[in-house]
Protein backbone atom coordinates (compact mmCIF):
# COMPACT_ATOMS: atom_id res chain seq x y z
CA UNK A 1 0.00 0.00 0.00
CA UNK A 2 2.42 2.07 1.04
CA UNK A 3 4.52 2.27 -2.39
CA UNK A 4 1.78 2.68 -4.48
CA UNK A 5 1.13 6.06 -2.86
CA UNK A 6 5.00 6.76 -3.05
CA UNK A 7 5.04 7.48 -6.93
CA UNK A 8 2.11 9.56 -7.74
CA UNK A 9 3.20 12.00 -3.99
CA UNK A 10 6.94 12.09 -5.98
CA UNK A 11 5.51 13.04 -9.34
CA UNK A 12 3.62 15.77 -7.29
CA UNK A 13 6.62 16.85 -5.77
CA UNK A 14 9.09 17.19 -8.71
CA UNK A 15 6.03 18.99 -10.53
CA UNK A 16 5.45 21.53 -7.95
CA UNK A 17 9.51 22.17 -7.67
CA UNK A 18 9.84 22.59 -11.97
CA UNK A 19 6.74 24.98 -11.79
CA UNK A 20 7.95 27.03 -8.83
CA UNK A 21 11.10 27.09 -10.73
CA UNK A 22 9.16 28.21 -13.82
CA UNK A 23 6.89 30.78 -12.19
CA UNK A 24 10.00 32.79 -10.54
CA UNK A 25 11.11 33.73 -13.81
CA UNK A 26 7.88 34.63 -15.07
CA UNK A 27 6.84 38.65 -14.19
CA UNK A 28 3.36 39.23 -13.16
CA UNK A 29 1.88 40.21 -16.88
CA UNK A 30 3.04 36.95 -17.60
CA UNK A 31 0.34 35.25 -15.68
CA UNK A 32 -3.22 34.84 -17.08
CA UNK A 33 -5.49 36.07 -13.94
CA UNK A 34 -8.61 34.13 -14.51
CA UNK A 35 -12.35 34.66 -12.70
CA UNK A 36 -14.74 32.50 -11.69
CA UNK A 37 -18.66 32.59 -11.15
CA UNK A 38 -21.70 30.60 -10.84
CA UNK A 39 -24.41 31.70 -13.55
CA UNK A 40 -27.44 29.51 -11.29
CA UNK A 41 -26.12 32.02 -8.47
CA UNK A 42 -25.89 34.76 -10.62
CA UNK A 43 -29.26 34.55 -12.18
CA UNK A 44 -31.20 33.19 -9.15
CA UNK A 45 -29.74 36.17 -7.23
CA UNK A 46 -29.78 39.18 -9.57
CA UNK A 47 -33.07 41.17 -9.49
CA UNK A 48 -33.19 40.43 -13.48
CA UNK A 49 -32.84 36.61 -13.01
CA UNK A 50 -35.72 37.02 -9.84
CA UNK A 51 -38.56 39.24 -12.05
CA UNK A 52 -37.79 36.24 -15.19
CA UNK A 53 -38.46 33.71 -12.63
CA UNK A 54 -41.60 35.52 -11.24
CA UNK A 55 -42.79 36.19 -14.86
CA UNK A 56 -42.65 32.99 -16.04
CA UNK A 57 -44.17 31.08 -12.80
CA UNK A 58 -47.53 33.88 -13.52
CA UNK A 59 -47.53 32.95 -16.93
CA UNK A 60 -47.38 29.33 -16.31
CA UNK A 61 -49.89 29.25 -13.14
CA UNK A 62 -52.26 31.85 -15.92
CA UNK A 63 -52.29 28.88 -18.36
CA UNK A 64 -52.96 26.02 -15.90
CA UNK A 65 -55.70 27.91 -14.28
CA UNK A 66 -57.75 28.28 -17.91
CA UNK A 67 -56.83 24.58 -18.90
CA UNK A 68 -58.42 23.79 -15.30
CA UNK A 69 -61.15 25.34 -16.35
CA UNK A 70 -61.47 24.03 -19.56
CA UNK A 71 -61.03 20.55 -18.58
CA UNK A 72 -63.84 21.10 -15.74
CA UNK A 73 -66.31 22.44 -18.27
CA UNK A 74 -65.55 18.90 -20.66
CA UNK A 75 -65.66 16.75 -17.48
CA UNK A 76 -68.90 18.21 -16.88
CA UNK A 77 -70.45 18.12 -20.18
CA UNK A 78 -68.93 14.64 -20.53
CA UNK A 79 -70.81 13.81 -17.39
CA UNK A 80 -74.16 15.67 -18.48
CA UNK A 81 -74.25 13.26 -21.32
CA UNK A 82 -73.91 10.33 -19.63
CA UNK A 83 -76.30 11.26 -17.02
CA UNK A 84 -78.86 12.27 -20.09
CA UNK A 85 -77.68 10.47 -22.89
CA UNK A 86 -80.28 7.41 -22.29
CA UNK A 87 -83.30 9.95 -22.41
CA UNK A 88 -81.97 12.15 -25.27
CA UNK A 89 -83.33 11.30 -28.82
CA UNK A 90 -80.99 10.13 -31.10
CA UNK A 91 -80.76 13.22 -33.48
CA UNK A 92 -80.15 15.08 -29.44
CA UNK A 93 -77.69 12.83 -28.31
CA UNK A 94 -75.62 12.82 -31.75
CA UNK A 95 -75.29 16.70 -31.49
CA UNK A 96 -74.23 16.58 -27.87
CA UNK A 97 -72.03 13.55 -28.42
CA UNK A 98 -70.41 15.98 -31.14
CA UNK A 99 -69.99 18.81 -28.83
CA UNK A 100 -68.08 17.26 -26.40
CA UNK A 101 -65.78 15.94 -29.08
CA UNK A 102 -65.16 19.54 -30.20
CA UNK A 103 -64.65 20.57 -26.63
CA UNK A 104 -61.95 17.58 -26.72
CA UNK A 105 -60.53 18.55 -29.32
CA UNK A 106 -60.19 22.27 -28.38
CA UNK A 107 -58.74 21.76 -25.27
CA UNK A 108 -56.59 19.87 -26.87
CA UNK A 109 -55.34 22.31 -28.94
CA UNK A 110 -55.53 24.90 -26.08
CA UNK A 111 -53.24 23.11 -24.32
CA UNK A 112 -50.46 22.29 -27.26
CA UNK A 113 -50.75 26.13 -27.98
CA UNK A 114 -50.06 27.24 -24.53
CA UNK A 115 -47.01 25.05 -24.40
CA UNK A 116 -45.88 26.16 -27.32
CA UNK A 117 -45.80 29.12 -25.97
CA UNK A 118 -44.66 28.82 -22.79
CA UNK A 119 -41.41 27.44 -24.36
CA UNK A 120 -41.04 30.13 -26.75
CA UNK A 121 -41.31 32.33 -23.76
CA UNK A 122 -38.84 30.88 -21.87
CA UNK A 123 -36.54 30.54 -24.49
CA UNK A 124 -36.81 34.22 -25.22
CA UNK A 125 -36.19 35.15 -21.77
CA UNK A 126 -33.42 32.54 -21.20
CA UNK A 127 -31.84 34.24 -23.99
CA UNK A 128 -32.39 37.66 -22.78
CA UNK A 129 -30.91 36.89 -19.68
CA UNK A 130 -27.99 35.18 -20.78
CA UNK A 131 -26.99 37.92 -22.89
CA UNK A 132 -27.53 40.36 -19.79
CA UNK A 133 -25.04 37.94 -17.96
CA UNK A 134 -22.66 37.80 -20.41
CA UNK A 135 -22.50 41.58 -20.67
CA UNK A 136 -22.39 41.85 -17.14
CA UNK A 137 -19.12 39.32 -17.23
CA UNK A 138 -17.34 41.18 -19.83
CA UNK A 139 -17.79 44.55 -17.89
CA UNK A 140 -17.19 42.94 -14.30
CA UNK A 141 -13.57 40.94 -15.96
CA UNK A 142 -12.66 44.37 -17.57
CA UNK A 143 -13.34 46.14 -14.81
CA UNK A 144 -11.66 43.92 -12.59
CA UNK A 145 -8.83 42.91 -14.77
CA UNK A 146 -9.65 39.49 -15.56
CA UNK A 147 -8.18 37.91 -18.63
CA UNK A 148 -10.52 35.49 -18.23
CA UNK A 149 -14.09 34.42 -16.75
CA UNK A 150 -15.09 31.05 -16.26
CA UNK A 151 -18.70 29.70 -15.75
CA UNK A 152 -18.82 26.80 -12.80
CA UNK A 153 -21.92 25.40 -13.97
CA UNK A 154 -21.79 25.45 -17.60
CA UNK A 155 -18.08 25.47 -18.73
CA UNK A 156 -18.38 28.66 -20.60
CA UNK A 157 -15.12 30.47 -21.13
CA UNK A 158 -14.99 34.37 -21.43
CA UNK A 159 -12.58 35.87 -22.82
CA UNK A 160 -11.82 39.23 -21.38
CA UNK A 161 -8.44 40.04 -23.01
CA UNK A 162 -7.93 38.01 -26.25
CA UNK A 163 -4.58 39.39 -26.82
CA UNK A 164 -2.79 37.79 -23.66
CA UNK A 165 -4.56 34.34 -23.78
CA UNK A 166 -4.31 33.61 -27.35
CA UNK A 167 -1.80 30.97 -28.43
CA UNK A 168 -2.90 30.82 -31.84
CA UNK A 169 0.68 32.16 -33.45
CA UNK A 170 2.21 29.68 -30.68
CA UNK A 171 0.76 26.53 -31.91
CA UNK A 172 1.35 27.66 -35.24
CA UNK A 173 4.84 27.92 -34.96
CA UNK A 174 5.07 24.41 -33.31
CA UNK A 175 3.11 22.48 -36.30
CA UNK A 176 4.94 24.74 -38.77
CA UNK A 177 8.05 23.25 -37.32
CA UNK A 178 6.81 19.40 -36.93
CA UNK A 179 5.79 19.84 -40.22
CA UNK A 180 9.28 21.07 -41.81
CA UNK A 181 11.02 18.29 -39.78
CA UNK A 182 8.24 15.68 -41.09
CA UNK A 183 8.67 16.59 -44.90
CA UNK A 184 12.58 16.75 -44.34
CA UNK A 185 12.53 12.93 -42.91
CA UNK A 186 10.19 12.63 -46.28
CA UNK A 187 12.59 13.60 -48.27
CA UNK A 188 15.73 12.04 -46.43
CA UNK A 189 13.53 8.47 -47.19
CA UNK A 190 12.94 8.64 -51.04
Amino acid sequence: MYKKNVLPLTLVLLVSTFAKAEVNNLNANDYVKVGYFSSMEVLSTSKSGKEASTSMEQKRQGFANDLKKSEEAYAAKVKDLQAKGSTLSVSAKEKAQAEVLKMKRDFENKAKGYEEEFKLAASQMQERLFRDLSDAVYEFGRKEGFDVMVDVITGRVYVINPDKVNSSTSIVSIMDSKHDKNASSDKKTT
